[in-house]
């Protein structure tokens, strides 16, 4: 019998920059794919202003007991009004492969179903382990928007 993974969504706020700096610092292979460097927690803290004035924006901590296991932002009324799109899904390299990130997803859909008819989510550089990951958790690929980004597409109906 398999246990369904139970995830709080806990508010992000400015006082949320350094776990969420610390998720990043937990998530080196993350990072590499994307060719990027690991934003600094300046970065991160202003990231979250910016989140802050952007009304559709929302983004959430994932929290499993009494732990922060990982991060979730998503857009919702875009790219049109009855959609929202997933930017990123960070979990804690070190917890992935437990359920964790399947949770969040559910919990996610669950709260915009009735709202949104469509949910995206999009992966950024050759991420295989991602691409996967949507497949697996029900989304279809609809597009590569150029080699580093593709787009993955779920009905919520």
């Amino acid at each position: 019998m398999k246990v369904s993974v139970q995830l709080d969504f806990l508010p992000v706020n400015a006082d949320s920059a350094s776990v969420v700096h610390n998720l990043y610092l937990n998530c080196p292979t993350y990072i590499a794919l994307i060719g990027g460097d690991t934003p600094t927690l300046n970065d991160i803290r202003r990231e979250l202003e910016t989140l802050r004035h952007d009304t559709r924006r929302q983004a959430v901590l994932l929290q499993r007991e009494d732990r922060v296991v990982g991060f979730l932002d998503y857009k919702v009324a875009y790219p049109d009004l009855h959609s929202a799109t997933i930017s990123l899904l960070l979990i804690d390299e070190s917890l992935q492969g437990r359920g964790l990130g399947k949770a969040a997803v559910e919990r996610l859909e669950t709260l915009l179903r009735g709202r949104m008819d469509r949910l995206y989510a999009v992966v950024y550089g050759n991420n295989e382990q991602a691409k996967r990951f949507w497949e697996r958790v029900g989304f279809e690929h609809l597009r590569d928007s150029g080699p580093t980004l593709s787009w993955y597409l779920k009905p919520l109906k």
